[in-house]
């Protein structure tokens, strides 16, 4: 019988969040911007993982009882007014090989494909599962780590007078503004007075960086508990703690 042997990745970042945060103080201005974008990337892997582990957690009892199955029912018929019995076991496997391939899509697929699996699994869109308020937080913390993990450009777009455009309409990070400004962290009002480059890298800055980071631990919870009102196993060592900023 063969088998599988795995850890999960966040179990190493943990640790070296845990024994990094205090210090960031300490650190270069590059040096911090490098360690935030590891949070962002590490923060949004982990909430993508939680939600990728409850999908399967869903699938992996119907799939188990289908691939230790040996015998199969067969289904009564009628033909040409004769009863019949027709094997039911091409249809379960069938079954099987889909459950099979969505089990295995789960673990490959990117943000928008895993929430159309989502509502196909669950019965719910992610967003009716945790609220508009934490979606559009996951949304930002998907396009931060978007541009932040693929090594696009972090850019602002500047106006006649070469101030920055605070909108951020049709930009990378839309969604994380979006979000910020929601959360009273993003203010016109204030960030109209700061020069380009600090609006241009204000997802470095350390009340942006919570907040994102906490929505994903927040998320998380959301699906630990529906784990286990659902008693699913779904016992995770690594689960992140929020951080103070």
């Amino acid at each position: 019988m063969s088998g599988r042997l795995g850890i999960s990745t966040i179990v190493y970042s943990k640790a070296f969040v845990s024994g990094t945060w205090s210090k960031r103080a300490d650190m270069l201005d590059y040096e911090k911007k490098g360690f935030f974008q590891f949070l962002y990337v590490t923060a949004c892997g982990y909430v993508e993982s939680v939600i990728c582990d409850y999908l399967h957690q869903i699938l992996f009892f119907p799939l188990h009882e289908m691939q230790t199955k040996k015998l199969f029912p067969k289904r009564p018929i009628t033909v040409n007014g004769q009863p019949a019995a027709v094997d039911t076991k091409p249809q379960q496997r069938a079954v099987q090989r889909l459950l099979e391939r969505t089990v295995d899509e789960i673990g490959k697929a990117p943000f928008e494909r895993l929430e159309s699996l989502h509502q196909t699994i669950v019965g719910l869109t992610i967003r009716d599962f945790i609220g508009a308020g934490l979606h559009d937080d996951l949304k930002g913390l998907v396009s931060v780590r978007n541009v932040l993990a693929h090594g696009r450009m972090l850019y602002v777009d500047l106006d006649e007078s070469f101030r920055a455009d605070v909108r951020f309409e049709q930009h990378p990070l839309e969604n994380a503004i979006k979000s910020l400004r929601q959360r009273g962290i993003f203010s016109s009002d204030h960030v109209s007075t700061l020069e380009p480059n600090e609006v241009m890298a204000f997802i470095y800055r350390d009340d942006a960086m919570v907040h994102f980071w906490n929505a994903a631990v927040d998320i998380a919870v959301l699906y630990f508990r529906a784990a286990d009102e659902a008693k699913f196993v779904f016992d995770r060592a690594e689960k992140l703690e929020k951080l103070q900023a």
